[in-house]
């Protein structure tokens, strides 16, 4: 594993740095070889170390796991918990479905089952990932990061070339973007995935309003990026964004300009474009739409409008886009701000950055004046400031998202106004004085705002980006040294990689590798009994042991689930079975929902039918010999069924019915179940919800074959669009080809 995960690394660098300099050129191999070094040099512990960066340390304070070491690790960043409890179990899932030539579309193992494909952020067909798919999860996840961001480096570079931006501006804004707290703060989380697309979206509009070579093609790859990686909010700013930049191109362009036939063109390509990334998107985004409105996440919007939203604005939420460790950070155990970090300081894109981007649009004003204001624009709604956030709620289809993530607009203007900035500013007199006058104001805030004595690699942050500063500042202003002038773009690239670098290494922390989530006997006591025994069943603990969703990593059946996008009935069904009632009343629903093995502490004990099985270590577990199999016969009706296969999108059952009758089970209920009976489909015997919550279906008599396939219609349809589009797309590149010819 030493060798494997660097070497899938520099071949997935390899692969990613080709493709952009296919795309452009103008990108150096020498700028791309410097990212790559930039990129290892961040990640270089879980790249060469064999350790871990997956914070793997929070589940070893919970049962079975901290039977497994000698002393409970203290979680270094428990802020990061969802990445183990949500995004993990989905690559896990995601992996064994791929591996196993099957669509990722059902997870038995999550809940009573819920839709796999539909929960965007399990990500099935992330590029980056499937690059990845050669290695475990939990090595997988180091290696996918970096690629994303040595991808949004290479892109924001390629973009700022494009915009006008020299060498020493393209790498200031790609480093201000790719290494800001968003993207780090994010980076195991969908949102960075999704975001490092952005840049080469919006330079694939640039490319496509002057009908540059490549750019019909690229930006649909980087569209079809975006709707990948897993993050429909992030996806549906994105598309407001591009909409207002498409029609600003649309607006400046003219006849004969660069594009032969300069808007119509323009439009009539862009349309194509939108038209092909949706078609080939569709697999992925359909299944989204169709299982939303039966979800536990739209429950949740509908009963509080405002979950999903910012709290109310206080004037010190807008510290962080200045100082991020305002509040202090989760990672030195200092945090005391009014909302998580992740959410309320991931608008950080660099003090160098901020301070240069603002004395380029007072100096030069133009589109660098543009740039800035529309990503204060997306900061103001991020904030929760009306009217602009009122705005943003009122737009159908994205209002009801998360606006916290319109974060990543105001980092990306930071970073292509400074970009296009810092080469400017020392040239031009005006641009000098504007330039240190911010440069001073910035310097001054940051330095009434000392961290903690008892923090230092926090205070060494801070004073490394009072250094950083000064030094640009005397390489702007010192009398005499026009060298030192000319030198400031470099100055500043180096201070403003200082200041990022330092900030987000250690904020995902490196585990040792030791804590790599290997079973420990209780649980690899009940893999071995789910491997043996001839029925699925699920299994259970208490509290914060084996939380939802982490038995699914281990191929087991939980029917709890942490997943927001599980169906709302049967998660509805099991929150209040399993949390309320007395013993009597738990026990049948435990029953009914299959539950044969529970894990306790060995201090806790069950009444009959419960009987301990196994003594630990890790829990001791106890098995109901008597709880239901997943599908059965309702009382007072003959008959048996039998589960021959449960596969990883259905089940193949034998039933034997005297009367015919019905078939019930635990599994959940979504729309795209079906059935097929004795190699043959009929509405006779089509699938139904049943106990408002759960998977049924009518059954004649005497004894059948029945398949249950869990294919949704917004799947087949999606796949139909995608191939059309394919096709559309093929024809039309090769009568164009035949045309030019």
């Amino acid at each position: 594993m030493l060798v494997l995960v660097p070497a899938v690394f520099f071949l997935g660098a390899l692969l990613l740095v080709a493709a952009v300099r296919w795309w452009r050129p103008q990108v150096s191999r020498r700028a791309a070889l410097a990212y790559v070094v930039l990129v290892a040099a961040f990640f270089a512990a879980p790249l060469f170390t064999g350790a871990l960066q997956v914070p793997t340390d929070i589940v070893y304070d919970w049962l079975p796991w901290r039977a497994a070491v000698e002393k409970r690790p203290v979680p270094l960043n428990p802020l990061l918990s969802d990445v183990v409890l949500q995004e993990l179990p989905y690559r896990s899932l995601v992996r064994a479905r791929l591996l196993a030539l099957e669509a990722p579309l059902w997870a038995n193992e999550m809940g009573a089952g819920q839709p796999l494909l539909a929960n965007g952020q399990s990500t099935p067909f992330a590029p980056l990932h499937l690059l990845a798919l050669p290695l475990p999860p939990p090595r997988a996840f180091a290696v996918s990061v970096a690629w994303e961001i040595l991808l949004a480096l290479l892109l924001m570079h390629a973009l700022l070339l494009r915009l006008g931006a020299g060498g020493a501006g393209a790498a200031f804004g790609a480093i201000s973007s790719g290494l800001s707290t968003f993207m780090i703060a994010w980076a195991f989380y969908p949102l960075a995935m999704t975001a490092a697309w952005i840049p080469g979206l919006l330079l694939g509009l640039l490319l496509l309003r002057d009908g540059e070579r490549g750019s019909f093609p690229g930006l649909v790859v980087c569209g079809l990026g975006l709707a990948a990686s897993g993050q429909p909010e992030v996806l549906g700013f994105t598309a407001l964004a591009a909409a207002a930049v498409a029609v600003a191109l649309a607006l400046g362009s003219s006849s004969g300009r660069g594009g032969r036939g300069g808007r119509g063109r323009f439009l009539l390509r862009l349309l194509a474009a939108g038209a092909l990334t949706a078609s080939l998107a569709a697999p992925l985004l359909l299944p989204v739409l169709e299982q939303l409105p039966h979800s536990a996440r739209m429950e949740l919007v509908r009963r509080s409008p405002d979950a999903m939203q910012p709290p109310p604005f206080e004037a010190r939420m807008a510290l962080p886009a200045l100082d991020p460790l305002a509040f202090g950070s989760p990672r030195d155990g200092n945090w005391n701000g009014p909302w998580n970090f992740n959410e309320l300081c991931s608008d950080y894109a660099g003090l160098l950055a901020l301070a240069v981007a603002v004395a380029g649009a007072l100096a030069f004003r133009g589109r660098i004046a543009g740039i800035l204001l529309g990503g204060l624009i997306a900061l103001l709604a991020a904030l929760r400031i009306s009217p602009i956030h009122d705005l943003i709620r009122a737009v159908p289809l994205v209002g009801e998202a998360a606006s916290g993530r319109l974060r990543i607009f105001w980092v990306l203007a930071v970073a292509i106004a400074g970009g296009l900035s810092v080469e400017r500013l020392a040239a031009d007199r005006r641009g000098r004085i504007a330039g240190a006058v911010a440069l001073i104001l910035a310097l001054a805030a940051l330095a009434v705002l000392p961290p903690p004595a008892d923090a230092p690699w926090q205070r060494a942050w801070w004073l490394a980006v009072l250094a950083g500063g000064a030094a640009a500042l005397a390489a702007l202003l010192l009398p005499g040294a026009p060298e030192a002038r000319r030198r400031f773009a470099g100055v500043a690239v180096a201070g403003l990689l200082l200041d990022l670098f330092l900030l987000g290494v250690r904020f995902n922390p490196v585990v040792p590798a030791g804590l790599d989530l290997s079973p420990p006997p209780s649980l690899a006591f009940l893999m071995d009994r789910a491997r043996s025994s001839p029925e699925p069943f699920r299994v259970l603990a208490d509290g914060y042991d084996l939380q939802p969703n982490l038995a699914a990593i281990y191929g087991l059946w939980d029917p709890r689930s942490a997943d927001p996008m599980q169906p709302l009935d049967s998660a509805r069904f099991v929150n209040e079975r399993l949390r309320s009632g007395d013993g009597t009343q738990r026990l049948a629903a435990e029953s009914y929902l299959g539950v044969r093995y529970r894990l306790l502490p060995k201090r806790r004990s069950l009444p009959p039918p419960w009987r301990p099985v196994f003594p630990g270590p890790g829990g001791w577990v106890w098995e109901n010999p008597q709880a239901r199999p997943l599908f059965f016969r309702p009382a007072g009706q003959e008959g048996t069924v039998r589960t021959v296969h449960a596969g990883n999108n259905g089940f193949d059952l034998d039933v034997g019915s005297i009367a015919g009758g019905t078939v019930l089970s635990s599994v959940s209920w979504a729309p795209g179940w079906r059935v097929t009976m004795d190699g043959r489909q009929s509405p006779a015997f089509e699938a139904v919800e049943v106990d408002s919550a759960f998977l049924g279906f009518r059954v004649p008599p005497g004894r059948h074959a029945v398949r249950l396939v869990y294919r949704p219609a917004s799947w087949t349809l999606g796949l139909f669009l995608s191939a059309l589009g394919a096709a559309g797309a093929l024809a039309a590149g090769f009568l164009t080809r035949r045309r030019s010819r």
